[in-house]
């Protein structure tokens, strides 16, 4: 097959899956933890510039 190079190809994005967490006080301590790591990137980002 020829490629037409005056179209443009956009890539085919890939399917998006959802993480399931499993219990509620299980998925609470993910999303503190995770929320905790965010604030702690922030403030070295804030320092380093």
């Amino acid at each position: 097959m020829q490629s037409n190079s005056s179209v443009f190809q956009i890539p085919e994005l890939a399917k998006r899956e959802a993480t399931v967490f499993g219990e509620a006080k299980e998925a609470l301590e993910i999303y503190q933890e995770l929320n905790q790591i965010s604030e702690e990137i922030e403030q070295c980002r804030l320092r380093n510039s």
